[in-house]
């Protein structure tokens, strides 16, 4: 690390890094560094010289760290007893921006990770799901302060986090068909035991897991409830210590190891069906020709290698096939869309073929996930985490204008402010997919006449190259973002 050069860039504090006071993120553009107190940094020193943390590194599942030789706390009105340096994950995500399939993966690294730790003599002590981050298809661990040494005797901490993070949304997706995403988006601490108790009621009681884990859990929370509310918190959240002191128990390693083994058998165990997608096959369907599909294919590979770019998104990505062809040209492709089954189709493909350059997301493109939590900068907005270089809007501007009743001129105004090179779709009003959106509504898209489209495009981008598809009712578009 050049100690001049990180001496001269600014170090901005990370400020979803604020709850645990014994460390901190902060950011200068280039390297993720953390601020760390005493216990923190003598327990990374030595958890780091473990044969178990090489391993781990090496096989992908823990972010690579080291100690900071360059002097930084003088640079910080905070004062810190050392920093660590972590390798930078290319794009952050959150919990609610996840495919079953991936908040599942990520809650079996959770796990795994701990019964490979405590036999070692590590624990985590919590197991909150915005510890695990993503390079492309594959979960990476990123909160090396949560490794501590274990202590006999104690249980685990972070049970009822992992509950409410990752097993809870897990069993209601997986047993009641209910989406997680948007309750994990309105609380980031995850689902409460009496929420996932009064869902998961009646017969599903009996389904693997619910009974111990969640219908227990419950009666226990509300038996502490009002002016015993700490206490529960006590039972379920803090040191085994405390609680063997409070409780007279204590927890054998047999029985911790017990617990981890049977939460992950219980996760390995719940799955949904793949079913149809909403829009899965369209790129089979009759108003996909073949030739106009090749086409499309060939101008967004031209336009992808024109040059190398750290960063492209794909809106309305489908099953990502233009993900992949942007991932030959690029550093990395989010690829995003709010049909659920078509990115888990893609995220399962991805991690078939080992592929850690394309993030898959499912996101709603008409409410994106925005700022939030604590002061609304615990967790960023998608456009505001970085921004792209090219953006992929194919088969999308129909939805957005049609289904969401978004005005084309707002969408096109959101896609300057990204100040990106745009690839976008033109999909006219004799569309066959248009013509099943207009079914019992009124007409009011004027603005997707191809003329006012195009001025519409042309008021806010340049209009570089353009390829008519089969039919004539569609048209690629390459644009590059005006300057004042």
């Amino acid at each position: 690390m050049n100690r001049e050069a990180v001496a001269e860039r600014t170090l901005t504090w990370d400020r979803g890094s604020f709850r645990d006071r014994a460390n901190r993120i902060y950011d200068d553009g280039q390297t993720i560094f953390r601020g760390v107190n005493d216990d923190v940094l003598n327990n990374f020193k030595k958890f780091s010289d473990t044969a178990l943390y090489e391993t781990l590194v090496g096989e992908g599942k823990l972010v690579r760290s080291s100690v900071a030789e360059a002097p930084l706390g003088e640079r910080l009105s905070e004062h810190w007893a050392g920093f660590l340096v972590h390798e930078r994950i290319p794009f952050i995500s959150y919990p609610y921006e996840w495919t079953f399939g991936m908040l599942k993966d990520a809650a079996l690294l959770q796990l795994e990770l701990l019964e490979r730790a405590i036999p070692a003599g590590w624990t985590q002590k919590d197991a909150t799901a915005y510890n695990i981050q993503w390079r492309g298809a594959r979960p990476v661990f990123i909160d090396l302060p949560s490794f501590e040494p274990y202590k006999e005797g104690e249980p685990w901490a972070g049970y009822r986090q992992f509950c409410m993070m990752f097993l809870y949304p897990l069993m209601l997706r997986a047993y009641k068909g209910v989406d997680y995403r948007p309750m994990l988006r309105s609380n980031l601490e995850g689902i409460e035991p009496d929420i996932a108790n009064q869902i998961l009621s009646g017969f599903t009681r009996f389904r693997k897991g619910v009974f111990g884990h969640v219908y227990l859990h419950a009666r226990m929370q509300r038996r502490y409830s009002s002016a015993d509310i700490s206490e529960a918190k006590t039972l379920t959240e803090t040191s085994g210590k405390e609680v063997s002191e409070r409780r007279g128990m204590r927890h054998s390693l047999a029985m911790v190891m017990g617990t981890i083994q049977g939460l992950a058998s219980t996760v390995r165990k719940l799955s949904i069906a793949e079913g149809e997608t909403t829009w899965g096959d369209y790129d089979k369907s009759h108003s996909y020709a073949k030739e106009s599909f090749e086409i499309k294919k060939s101008f967004v590979a031209k336009h992808a290698a024109t040059r190398r770019r750290s960063l492209v998104w794909d809106l309305g990505c489908n099953t990502g096939t233009f993900s992949r062809i942007c991932a030959e040209h690029s550093d990395y492709v989010v690829a995003a869309d709010g049909d659920e089954k078509a990115v888990e189709r893609l995220y399962q493909s991805l991690k078939s073929d080992g592929v850690e350059n394309i993030l898959p997301l499912v996101m709603n493109l008409a409410n994106i996930s925005p700022n939030q939590g604590w002061g609304r900068r615990e967790r960023k907005a998608f456009d505001s985490r970085q921004k792209p270089q090219l953006v992929l809007c194919l088969a999308l501007i129909h939805h957005i204008v049609i289904s969401a009743n978004i005005p084309l001129a707002e969408f096109v105004r959101w896609l300057r402010s990204l100040d990106s090179d745009v690839v976008i779709e033109y999909v006219g009003l004799e569309d066959d997919m248009v013509k099943m959106l207009l079914r019992n509504r009124v007409n009011q898209y004027g603005d997707l006449a191809p003329e006012q489209f195009e001025a519409t495009l042309a008021s806010a981008f340049n209009i570089e190259d353009t390829a008519p598809l089969k039919g004539g009712h569609r048209k690629l578009y390459f644009l590059t973002p005006k300057q004042a």
